[in-house]
């Protein structure tokens, strides 16, 4: 799904708030094309370009003649939608709660990502994979950096595999995870020093195709670190001091 930009994206963003912040609610038919293009002060293209990317996320179905309705995003949602939902202030559940359910589904699909490359790779198609380790050291004064870098990682093991579908699976969480990661990777602090010395281990195990001692150590690790940053987040999301 290609990101709009310019007057596209503002339109977009404008609706994608009012559905999220339950101005325009589950169920309701959008104003006309041409009420919206008037209010916002844009043409009915750019309205048309706008709704259909929010089609796309899940947020609101367009028939012809009918105009467009909102949809239960919660239901209807895809990854895309993430970053503007963390941004909206619509979350509905406890964030520290979120923050670790998101960290579990993180370790999910990376363990996944690791089976899948030392079932099938072979040297070849670790090059990528490789190159992003390499490059890892001199990304670690940059957290945020670092972290994109490793979700580049894990998506280049599933590439690795030669499992197509499984990539394309993996594309949709890709962008989404990428910009949340850019936002929040800075405030858990420095990397983990141990990360590299990890990684390099794991990218043996993948490559000698030891697929169970792979995903036994790379669950270890996220065992570690998840159990820290954890602990940051609910520190983080401290709603209140007890009395």
């Amino acid at each position: 799904m290609v990101e709009p930009e310019g007057e596209v994206r503002r339109v977009a963003e404008v609706v994608l708030g009012r559905i999220l912040a339950g101005d325009y609610p589950k169920g309701l038919r959008l104003p006309a094309e041409s009420a919206l293009a008037e209010e916002l002060g844009c043409g009915r293209s750019t309205v048309r370009e706008a709704l259909r990317y929010l089609a796309d996320l899940g947020l609101v179905r367009s028939r012809r003649g009918s105009g467009a309705t909102v949809l239960d995003y919660r239901r209807e949602g895809t990854p895309a939608l993430l970053p503007a939902y963390l941004q909206s202030g619509a979350i509905d559940i406890p964030p520290a709660t979120l923050a670790k359910e998101m960290l579990r589904l993180r370790k999910l699909m990376a363990l996944e990502a690791v089976r899948l490359a030392a079932t099938y790779a072979t040297a070849a198609t670790l090059r990528e994979a490789r190159e992003h380790l390499r490059r890892a050291p001199d990304l670690e004064r940059d957290p945020a950096a670092h972290a994109l870098n490793e979700l580049d990682f894990y998506r280049a093991l599933v590439a690795a595999s030669g499992i197509h579908p499984a990539t394309w699976l993996v594309n949709a969480f890709w962008h989404p995870t990428r910009e949340l990661n850019a936002r929040i990777a800075p405030l858990f602090g420095q990397v983990d020093t141990r990360f590299q010395a990890t990684m390099e281990t794991l990218l043996e195990h993948i490559v000698a195709h030891r697929s169970d001692e792979a995903v036994a150590h790379l669950d270890q690790w996220f065992a570690r670190v998840d159990a820290e940053l954890v602990a940051v987040i609910e520190r983080m999301f401290t709603l209140a001091p007890t009395s």
